[in-house]
């Protein structure tokens, strides 16, 4: 068990995962301090999703105690303090034990490690399988399409996740989940619902108007 002390960035609605990009404006005062810190040190800061409820817990809200925490890949200081930064995810984290905010919140945490496919090969497979189910929708559902990159299984998962506009108790659900092949198979179920409700609408739908035609 990997153990690290990191500050804590709680928001609400926000759920880091493994190898995804969330960029962020930085603009309260404690969390200008948190990042100057983290520029400082290693770049690294926990995001943890606020509980349901944090409108009237007062100044210091109630966060779920898995969370991902993430490297400062970009940033950029404006004029008047704020900043603009880029964290990338690294690594989910289960937190032990939370000081007092002095000013933002530190957290010592426990990393949490993903439980991967047992072979190469059933990786590999499931990849192939997930990457072939999302281009089955991925034009009827105007999604993006992944990066022109290979991908590890765990960032493929993530990747997935977002563009299927999971909403975030959804996101935190697979943050926690600690098997990989699980997330998969949630991940396939989903757009196996998806594809079905596509070829059910299809025939009703209108035909695409021919321009040759006008």
């Amino acid at each position: 068990m990997t153990r690290r002390r990191i500050p804590l960035f709680p928001l609400h609605g926000v759920v880091l995962l493994p190898g995804t990009l969330l960029p962020l404006h930085i603009f309260e005062p404690r969390y200008r301090a948190m990042v100057a810190d983290a520029l400082g040190g290693d770049r690294r800061i926990g995001m943890a999703m606020i509980k349901p409820g944090w409108e009237l817990a007062g100044p210091t809200p109630e966060v779920y105690p898995v969370g991902g925490a993430g490297r400062i890949v970009e940033s950029e200081e404006l004029a008047d303090g704020r900043y603009n930064i880029v964290l990338e995810g690294e690594f989910r984290y289960r937190v032990l034990q939370e000081s007092s905010p002095a000013p933002y919140r530190v957290a010592d945490v426990e990393e949490l490690a993903s439980i991967p496919f047992q072979s190469a090969e059933k990786a590999a497979r499931a990849s192939v399988e997930i990457r072939l189910l999302f281009r089955e929708i991925a034009a009827s559902m105007e999604m993006p399409p992944f990066p022109d990159e290979d991908m590890e299984p765990e960032r493929l998962a993530s990747e997935v996740a977002l563009r299927l506009r999971y909403d975030p108790p959804e996101l935190q659900t697979l943050l926690e989940t600690d098997s990989i092949p699980s997330r998969f198979e949630a991940l396939s179920t989903r757009m196996r619902e998806w594809r079905g409700r596509i070829q059910f609408l299809a025939p009703f739908r209108p035909a695409k108007s021919d321009v040759s035609q006008n």
